[in-house]
């Protein structure tokens, strides 16, 4: 199955928590869509697995959104999880805060795909303040993508470092288990990701005025620090750095569109749909 996903866009004022709760609707209905299995689905959570998956092994996305309180204050946020389901007493889950309804929120835009087959998916979103004088206006806002490393036959072994992880554009990369120096599980593993522009935590990509140098996309990888031993971690499947220049949504390649951050991130490319639904 391909990605799938929705853009929607929300009028100043409009990104409240009556919608953050619709939007979470929405990113239930786009994940069941996008072929992704289910194995818990509430009014305010979904856990979803990677399709057709049987058993869980190191190599089998596995994650959960949820969406908490209500139309006085609403948040959603996403788990990693690795187990037989998220209410196992013996799973690994790690929870982390995408975003909340605000007040008076300048015009929203929300991107988000998925890919049930692969596993991965992204959501991403800028804002648009009157007078920002960066990216044509379009202010980064908040984004988290549901990343998988892709596997080396140096390393297929199990029981080392979970290969999915959640990403984000200030450089981590924080998979749902790893092994640590002493050969212990660790439950709240965190890596920083490196690409050949640089480090994942600084915008490496900028050239100056004068540069030679192309519009590049490039592969970025974790770099297996913080703890985590012996592995080998492919790169990033759902993830391409870039250098500065590309325009938000720009083609990168087939397949692949540019993201814009703050001027102080990454810029990065993801899949994408061949066509979003307009919402």
């Amino acid at each position: 199955m391909a990605w799938v996903g929705f853009k929607k866009t929300y009028a100043p004022g409009a990104f409240d928590n009556a919608a953050v709760l619709a939007l979470f609707d929405l990113l239930k209905s786009t994940l069941v869509t996008a072929g992704f299995s289910v194995k818990l689905d509430t009014p305010t959570f979904l856990e979803v697995i990677q399709a057709g998956a049987t058993t869980q092994t190191d190599d089998t996305p596995h994650w959960a959104f949820e969406v908490m309180g209500d139309a006085t204050g609403a948040g959603i946020q996403t788990h990693i999880v690795h187990g037989v389901d998220f209410n196992d007493p013996d799973a690994i889950h790690r929870q982390y805060f995408v975003c909340g309804g605000e007040i008076d929120a300048p015009e929203t835009l929300v991107w988000f795909a998925a890919n049930g087959m692969t596993g991965g998916w992204w959501l991403y979103s800028i804002d648009r303040p009157d007078g920002y004088p960066d990216n044509n206006g379009n202010r980064f806002k908040f984004c988290q993508a549901g990343a998988t490393s892709r596997r080396y036959l140096a390393d297929t072994h199990q029981g080392l470092c979970a290969r999915y992880g959640m990403w984000d554009p200030y450089g981590d990369w924080e998979p749902a288990y790893a092994r640590n120096v002493w050969g212990d599980i660790d439950t709240t593993p965190w890596t920083g990701t490196w690409s050949p522009l640089g480090e994942g935590w600084s915008n490496n990509g900028l050239r100056h005025p004068a540069s030679p140098l192309p519009k590049l996309a490039v592969p970025q990888f974790p770099n297996r620090d913080g703890g985590i031993t012996a592995c080998v971690l492919g790169e990033l499947n759902e993830i391409l750095a870039l250098t500065d220049g590309y325009a938000l949504e720009e083609v990168v390649a087939p397949g692949w569109i540019a993201l814009i951050t703050d001027q102080w991130s990454q810029p990065f490319a993801v899949p994408a749909p061949d066509s979003f639904t307009l919402l």
